[in-house]
């Protein structure tokens, strides 16, 4: 003879389970996103500040190349300050263009300062770039915005 199975009903017990991983996956999910995007905003960021260190290594050694004793077909830079963006249309930044691709130029603000006071070769060229990083997400990360920023100085060749 033949047995006709009758399917079970949940127990409680599984019933119980079912719950607990819903409140488990619940709790853990939030902190895990958390986690991920956080990661994820912090890689963004130091891309971006690696790309700033960039900006301010190229900037400056175009600008020692642009001293007092430069040919007349490059030019001399300086020793007049220099503030604007990577943005600007300016000799003194172009050099920057290629090292922003993760950042709108117009918020990538450069300063050029001869310390010294004079572009003359051995005299000092300081160049600094900052940059508001935004968070990926706003408002989720406690740390909102923040400032990145890179200096170099380089002693003009000629």
């Amino acid at each position: 003879m033949h047995k006709l199975r009758i399917p079970k009903r949940p127990t409680s017990h599984t019933a119980r389970r079912r719950g607990a991983t819903i409140v488990e996956s619940a709790i853990v999910l939030p902190v895990l996103l958390l986690i991920l995007f956080a990661m994820l905003d912090l890689g963004v960021a130091s891309v971006r500040y690696n790309a700033l260190a960039e900006v301010s290594r190229r900037v400056a050694r175009e600008t020692i190349l642009h001293g007092s004793l430069a040919p007349q077909a490059v030019g001399t830079w300086g020793p007049e300050a220099f503030e604007g963006t990577a943005g600007d249309d300016s000799d003194l930044v172009a050099a920057a263009a290629i090292a922003t691709a993760t950042m709108d130029d117009e918020k990538v603000n450069i300063r050029i300062s001869w310390p010294d006071g004079d572009n003359s070769p051995r005299d000092r060229v300081r160049v600094e770039v900052d940059y508001r990083h935004q968070s990926l997400v706003p408002g989720l990360l406690p740390w909102g915005s923040f400032d990145l920023n890179s200096a170099t100085t380089m002693h003009i060749v000629n």
